[in-house]
């Protein structure tokens, strides 16, 4: 059989496709596509965002929800929230009194519902804790140093409203749907940063060694 008779049999060379030892086009964008993911995972900040709103689209979504499955607790909460209102007035007057959830201060009447607790702050709160890129241990101090922060900040929030709404009850509503909510928030983010600073940062500059 001549050379000739062989290249016959065998056929035509294969044209096109991948050669030996190639990634096909798609293989290769998807590893770049994966590549980046994990690039801007690596990113702590940006690795905070992609946790913090999922984080904060759960507690916004979930919470109504969570006031209905665990309503005893919530009750638990608006009942201690209007006895620490009176134990913030009792010391200074005797026009304050209480009952069940009702605060009234000369006259001035508020009602503490689930709202006035604190509690959704506090689930925000813990949200930006829990995505915050450190050590489990970390995280849990912050849970327990600043909820129980915000929370009292928010019983002082209601007391001064219930000031203002006894004083000056023409600024009632605003300061309690503008002023006091926005106060809330730089609240939330004060205690945040003094927990990085504080807890999260403080092993990361230790103090330069005595001569």
């Amino acid at each position: 059989m001549t050379d000739n008779d062989k290249r016959a049999e065998s056929g035509p060379a294969p044209t096109g496709g991948a050669k030996g030892g190639e990634v096909p086009a798609t293989h290769e964008a998807k590893l770049g596509f994966l590549a980046r993911i994990k690039a801007t995972w690596n990113n702590p900040a940006y690795r905070f965002v992609m946790l913090f709103l999922p984080y904060l689209a759960i507690v916004s979504v979930g919470y109504p929800a969570f006031v209905t499955r665990y309503n005893p607790v919530i009750q638990w909460f608006i009942h201690l929230t209007a006895k620490l209102e009176y134990w913030c007035f009792y010391p200074f007057t005797s026009s304050i009194s209480v009952e069940g959830k009702l605060v009234v201060f000369s006259g001035f009447a508020v009602k503490i519902i689930d709202e006035c607790t604190g509690i959704y702050e506090m689930l925000i709160f813990s949200a930006a804790v829990l995505a915050f890129p450190t050590s489990w241990g970390k995280k849990l101090v912050g849970l327990l140093m600043g909820n129980p922060l915000i929370y009292l900040f928010n019983v002082l929030r209601i007391a001064m409203l219930i000031v203002v709404g006894r004083y000056y009850p023409s600024a009632f509503d605003f300061m309690h749907l503008y002023f006091w909510q926005a106060t809330m928030i730089v609240m939330i983010t004060s205690v945040w940063l003094l927990w990085i600073i504080k807890v999260v940062r403080s092993d990361e500059n230790p103090p330069p060694a005595s001569a």
